[in-house]
């Protein structure tokens, strides 16, 4: 699943939330949470459990290893598909069963496919526990991909193709991720020719291969008790027969050349900025070193970019950075927007905060500072057990330390200054980055005058 960014004016919200929240979850150390249980079934699934009695609810995330980085070549598409078909009907429920039933029960049953996993989620009154997860375990274990509603799935993927020229934002962080990831599985993107390429064997090969027992993992937090939890999920998945096949594996994402892209879309009013470059590994020992320089740096309402760019120069409302990290590689992304006649000003301003964070580094002053807004950030995170679930998914795909959980602030808090400007000279040098816009061709082109050669596409390609 490709998560959209928080808007603007959400960003300022939860800024100010957090840095109230900053003060007292600052000094703390470490978050009290209640442990997590770990047990294995017979057939190998795994389970992460944790009692959270604030409300009375339960969420269950069954992750597999996988999503869209297993999409056969010239297919691209399937994981999402499989994902979204899970729900659309089982040897025992039509698809109309399936939504009445969690509708009557006033939870939720989502699937979705990301970079490295396909999950399906649950969410339920704690009372409703057996309810749901007859629905989970129905769904995982007894999907039969009618032929109609592929159909239906496949039209909806395809309208969703064909609207991309309407909207430059996706269409440029596509291409953006497109050319970061070039070669490897996380720069391949469904297109339209690929969706219609998807067979009913494809699914089902897919399906196959990667929702088993033998790679499963069932996250469940909520009001329960788990000797129970344990014996409900027993009942439900442990004579689940391993496929006994071994687990697909993925290369390393390697870096990739520099690259200017130009998609022209001649009736844009603004011009899309992407700039881009490879990174790392989610379980990376320089996460949180990077988590701070990227909060810094633009990841914050008070960023370095959001000073410069947006308060001090007027060239955009909006403006942020982000590392976006996978489990075989990973990048810093830059998105923004300007007035068309501002587009070499926007790129000139990117690269000297880029050139000056590189060359100077950050203060000791920004750091304290954003140190208790990513601390308030962390705790705000922790009020939900679904909030906890997606944490713990976190924690099982990308294998990261048990008790990461609990010691998040302290391995935050303790990253020195000279860490985190070892990730700015490293990471933000601007001739370092790709550069992708969306915008007028005939309109631009006179602005990019050495800036070196763009390759130019017309946006009526991108997802064909």
């Amino acid at each position: 699943m490709r998560r959209a960014s928080a808007s603007p004016s959400a960003r300022i919200l939860l800024t100010a939330v957090a840095l109230c929240l900053a003060a007292a979850a600052a000094p703390a150390q470490r978050i009290n949470l209640p442990p997590v249980t770990r047990h294995r079934l017979k057939n190998g699934i795994q389970l992460m459990l944790m009692e959270y009695r604030r409300a009375p609810t339960l969420s269950v995330e069954a992750l597999f290893p996988g999503g869209a980085s297993g999409d056969p070549v010239e297919k691209a598409g399937v994981a999402a598909m499989t994902a979204d078909l899970l729900k659309r009907g089982t040897s025992s429920r039509t698809a109309i069963q399936i939504a009445e039933e969690i509708d009557f029960l006033g939870g939720s049953l989502n699937a979705g496919a990301g970079d490295d996993s396909l999950t399906v989620s649950l969410s339920v009154l704690s009372k409703d526990a057996d309810a749901g997860l007859n629905l989970l375990a129905d769904v995982i274990r007894r999907s039969v991909f009618p032929p109609e509603e592929i159909e239906r799935e496949r039209q909806l993927a395809l309208a969703g193709l064909q609207s991309l020229p309407d909207s430059p934002e996706e269409t440029a962080t596509r291409v953006a991720t497109e050319t970061v990831f070039r070669g490897h599985p996380y720069g391949v993107f469904r297109t339209i020719a690929s969706v219609k390429r998807i067979t009913r064997d494809d699914l089902l090969r897919y399906y196959q291969r990667f929702i088993v027992p033998d790679r499963l993992t069932i996250i469940a937090v909520g009001s329960f008790q788990i000797p129970q939890m344990i014996e409900k999920l027993r009942a439900r998945f442990e004579d689940w027969t391993p496929s006994g096949s071994a687990a697909p594996t993925v290369a390393e994402a390697r870096p990739t050349p520099r690259q200017l892209v130009l998609i022209d879309k001649p009736d844009a009013t603004q011009t899309q900025v992407r700039l881009i470059r490879p990174a790392f590994r989610r379980n990376h020992p320089d996460f949180f070193a990077a988590e701070l320089a990227d909060a810094m740096l633009g990841g914050g309402f008070t960023s370095r970019l959001v000073d410069e760019i947006r308060v001090n120069r007027s060239l955009t409302y909006g403006i942020g950075s982000r590392f976006r990290l996978h489990k075989y590689g990973g990048f810093l992304a830059i998105s923004t927007f300007t007035r068309i006649e501002t587009t070499r000003a926007m790129l000139d301003a990117l690269n000297g905060v880029l050139k000056r964070t590189a060359e100077r580094g950050f203060t000791s002053e920004e750091l304290q500072k954003v140190k208790s807004y990513l601390a308030g950030m962390f705790a705000l995170g922790l009020q939900t057990p679904d909030a906890l679930a997606n944490i713990l998914s976190d924690i099982a795909l990308y294998n990261l330390p048990a008790d990461y959980l609990q010691t998040y602030l302290t391995r935050l808090l303790a990253v020195p200054l000279a860490d985190v400007n070892r990730i700015a000279r490293a990471y933000c040098r601007p001739e370092s980055f790709s550069v992708v816009l969306v915008a007028p061709v005939a309109k631009i082109s006179g602005q990019l005058k050495g800036l070196g050669r763009f390759e130019t596409r017309p946006i009526t390609a991108v997802g064909k």
